[in-house]
């Protein structure tokens, strides 16, 4: 026999001693502290363990919600099941059962303003498991993620966690909470494209955001730039629910938000090429504003449609064609009234 396969029975008994002890007060719980502390030291953690010290977190809420002494217990429980797991870990092996008890973490481990703590719990409740995802649970934390950089150091691993369930969680979930609070939180997280694995998530998120008043005027240029990312729009093309708002050419037009403005019209060619005359009239006088604030700008279109072309691994030559054709007679007219 395998030594994780003796481990994992051996830990399997020592849970079923567990969980009665702790659904009754008894006075030599203190020992249980020091299992459990000792269980945080393991080497050799069989999958089966964080199954376990989930379960462990559950029964303490449902019998005394996390309350005096089962704190302590509670919180080494998610330590047992969750500090060890590597922030990008983002699938797991494992049965996580999650109960309407374990709502009462929200609370006690944001309370606790402990970033390790906040990290183990967010980590359970971002995993891919063969569960679903309880999305549910991370709703629960709107609220308390919104304004938690100030209040918590946020180490790499808990800044990673926090990307993730920002991802889960969507534009709307925040929403209620205020854009220009939300947006903050972006500018403290500093998201990079390296640390988005939600790519589908993260670009239905930053489209939200830019089509909210609040959003376009206060999105940082990083996000913004996101934006044009081949990785990101790849997922979205051919969306349904993906539709052209004209007005946030207008706006950022008129608000001479002319970087923005480049990366719009980097998202309008991938996702949204134009397919009509009209449409192309339109599209040609906000380039035209653009390219003569910004000379540079229609190089930074092609280099993002030479991406885009890479990523999906076809160039559309009518897109292109169009697209080069719209840029000529874009620069020219910039030129003339430069002239």
């Amino acid at each position: 026999m395998f030594i994780s396969d003796r481990l994992e029975q051996v830990l399997s008994r020592l849970s079923e001693a567990i969980v009665p002890a702790l659904c009754t007060f008894n006075p030599r719980l203190h020992l249980l502290q020091y299992i459990l502390h000792d269980l945080t030291k393991l080497e050799t953690r069989p999958w089966r363990l964080t199954e376990m010290a989930y379960g462990w977190c559950s029964v303490i809420c449902e019998n005394t919600q996390g309350a005096g002494y089962h704190r302590n217990l509670l919180l080494l429980s998610l330590e047992i099941g969750f500090r060890h797991l590597h922030p990008h870990r983002s699938t797991l092996p494992v049965k996580l059962t999650h109960t309407i008890h374990h709502r009462h973490l929200v609370d006690i481990v944001f309370e606790s303003r402990n970033g390790d703590l906040i990290a183990d719990v967010l980590h359970a409740w971002t995993l891919r498991t063969y569960t679903d995802e309880p999305l549910w649970l991370l709703d629960m934390c709107v609220r308390h993620l919104i304004d938690l950089h100030h209040l918590v150091p946020f180490s790499s691993k808990l800044r990673q966690l926090v990307i993730r369930s920002v991802a889960l969680i969507g534009y709307r979930g925040f929403e209620q909470m205020g854009v220009e609070r939300f947006i903050e939180l972006l500018d403290h997280l500093h998201v990079g494209i390296e640390d988005i694995g939600e790519w589908t998530r993260w670009g239905r998120l930053l489209l939200d955001i830019v089509q909210s008043t609040e959003g376009i005027q206060h999105l940082s240029h990083q996000s913004w730039g996101l934006l044009v990312e081949p990785r990101i729009l790849g997922q979205l093309r051919g969306g349904d629910d993906i539709t052209y708002d004209p007005q946030i050419t207008t706006y950022l037009e008129g608000a001479k938000e002319w970087e923005k403005l480049e990366c719009w019209m980097g998202v309008i060619w991938m996702l949204w090429p134009p397919e009509t005359e009209r449409s192309k009239e339109n599209l040609e006088r906000a380039m035209v504003s653009l390219f003569r604030q910004r000379p540079g700008a229609p190089r930074k279109l092609k280099q993002w449609m030479d991406r885009w072309s890479q990523h999906d691994g076809q160039r559309r030559e009518d897109v292109f064609k169009t697209f080069q054709w719209v840029c000529k007679r874009a620069h020219e007219t910039s030129q003339q009234e430069i002239l």
